[in-house]
């Protein structure tokens, strides 16, 4: 029963019978009988429709921690996947110069060739058990999405994953140091967290696949070949050599770069690349994508910087590189020239050489460990993290089908926690209780299947946020898909975070089933 106070709805004691009250639980004056929380639940599949929810944009720019452009006098970027765009050609170089190093060097067996990558069943994000080769998504709290263990294409069941972890909790020893590795002697997880890991995604999982259908191997020896073979890709120069070779073929030419680039320098910011790459690589990049004369834009240019060690050590000096003949110069560095390029270096050196304070530069990089952290956490820099993912998981989210389900998933579990408050002991209450729960598990799939069927989104397990996200809030002030999305913004915007309410605080509550319906 429910009394109309102008537009208002106050739900009042529903007084039947004693068995009835019996039933019930009276609190604030209020007393919510079974049928009350089952009619709330028959009302919110009714009327989910008129619950709002806000639309994000794709290139949108968002916000972790509060910023104002007008306070940063410095722009600094990473080069690769931050201003150079690659497309999917750039991983199956890895994978394939991969392929042939384990073939030709480790003596795998030839059939591997014949296995092709890929890309839609991983994500980036994942955890790596090195001892068993098993990808899986842990969320913020170390907890093991049970639901997404794979050992090759198969899914581990539950109980399983139980069995060899003892739970679903992964110790605090065995994850992730502060840079993504492991802080054990002998390593059990390793975070594949940056945009090349998706190649080495690729090769785990097609990997551990072959060998389990065919023969025994020791999956730890497995995951160390594919590490071996990921850091030749590099340090051989097979990647760089590829892509280089015909750049076009791996590069996105977008002139919203150079646009970005003069808008800066017209309103007085001052520039800096800092990255891990060589010259040669980069000005052929950059050359491409931006012009001849691209180093015209940046106070100064940093290549083979050795980040995160970059931030870091003091004892890694400058070398001026000379752009004619291609090669480091001896000469000490105690200056650094407008617009010419340098070797090494470290942080403190670019700080103290061109007067810049930490907390006037924002620095926009891909990788959350080597490009973020130190600058965020020890230096005070303001820092922008780079996922191009983003594109794809801001469109589903604003499907009208994931929407709707995400709303009823929010209003489910308050109805959930109603009928426990007060009926936990009925059994009418109980059974609706493992009802819904079944009901909220099921969503829960569903919602993680419109991402991807295996993992589910890059930023969130069933009910927190994922690891990988965890990651990227602590490290990075602002996160968007793509470098140019700062366009869409004034170089004196101010960036608000969004007010989450905290658990113990209060917040808003589902309508009641009247109010509902009185809309």
């Amino acid at each position: 029963m429910a009394v109309a106070i102008g537009a208002r709805f106050v739900l009042k004691p529903a007084l039947r019978c004693r068995t009835h009250l019996a039933g019930a639980l009276r609190t604030f004056g209020q007393v919510y009988s079974v049928d009350d929380v089952k009619e709330s639940y028959i009302a919110l599949k009714r009327r989910i429709d008129i619950m709002s929810s806000s639309e994000k944009k794709p290139a949108d720019v968002f916000v972790n921690n509060g910023l104002n452009l007008s306070d940063i006098k410095v722009y600094g970027f990473d080069y690769d996947f931050t201003l150079a765009r690659y497309n999917n050609n750039v991983q199956k170089i890895i994978y394939d110069s991969c392929i042939e190093y384990l073939v030709q060097e480790k003596h795998y067996p030839e059939d591997l060739r014949k296995l092709a990558p890929d890309w839609a069943f991983g994500i980036r994000g994942l955890h790596l058990d090195i001892t068993n080769g098993l990808l899986m998504k842990i969320d913020c709290f170390h907890y093991i999405l049970e639901t997404s263990v794979y050992h090759g294409r198969q899914r581990v069941p539950p109980e399983k994953v139980k069995e060899i972890y003892g739970g679903f909790h992964v110790a605090d020893k065995d994850m992730n140091n502060f840079y993504g590795r492991s802080r054990s002697v002998r390593p059990r997880f390793r975070h594949l967290n940056d945009l090349f890991s998706l190649s080495e995604v690729a090769l785990i999982i097609n990997l551990m696949e072959f060998f389990r259908d065919r023969e025994h191997c020791d999956p730890s020896c497995v995951v160390a070949d594919i590490g071996d073979a990921i850091t030749q890709a590099h340090s051989r120069g097979v990647f760089h050599a590829k892509v280089m070779s015909d750049i076009g073929q791996f590069v996105s030419r977008d002139a919203g770069i150079c646009e970005l680039l003069e808008r800066l320098r017209q309103v007085d910011k001052e520039l800096v690349i800092i990255t891990n790459s060589s010259f040669n690589f980069i000005n052929e990049g950059m050359t491409y994508f931006v012009g001849d004369d691209w180093r015209q834009f940046f106070r100064v240019v940093i290549v083979d910087a050795r980040k995160p060690l970059f931030h870091t050590q003091e004892w890694n000096p400058f070398r001026a590189w000379d752009v004619e003949r291609n090669r480091p110069l001896w000469k000490a560095v105690d200056a650094l020239e407008q617009s010419q390029v340098y070797q090494g270096g470290n942080m403190n050196g670019l700080l103290r050489m061109t007067g810049w304070k930490e907390s006037e530069i924002l620095y926009f990089g891909d990788d959350v460990y080597s490009d973020l952290a130190d600058p965020s956490l020890h230096a005070g820099i303001r820092t922008g993290c780079i996922v191009p993912e983003l594109e794809h998981e801001v469109e589903v989210s604003n499907t009208e089908g994931f929407v709707r389900r995400a709303k009823f998933l929010s209003g489910l579990s308050q109805i959930l926690e109603r009928m426990q408050k007060y009926h936990s002991e009925d059994e009418v209450g109980k059974l609706c209780i493992r009802e819904w729960e079944v009901e909220c598990d099921r969503i829960r799939e569903e919602l993680k299947r419109n991402f991807n069927p295996q993992f589910g989104s890059m930023f969130r397990t069933h009910r927190n946020q994922s690891y990988y996200f965890n990651r990227l809030a602590r490290f990075s002030d602002l996160y968007t898909s793509d470098l140019c999305n700062l366009l869409h913004y004034t170089t004196d915007h101010r960036f608000y975070p969004r007010r989450a309410s905290l658990p113990h605080e209060a917040q808003k509550r589902l309508p009641s089933k009247e109010f509902i319906e009185s809309t």
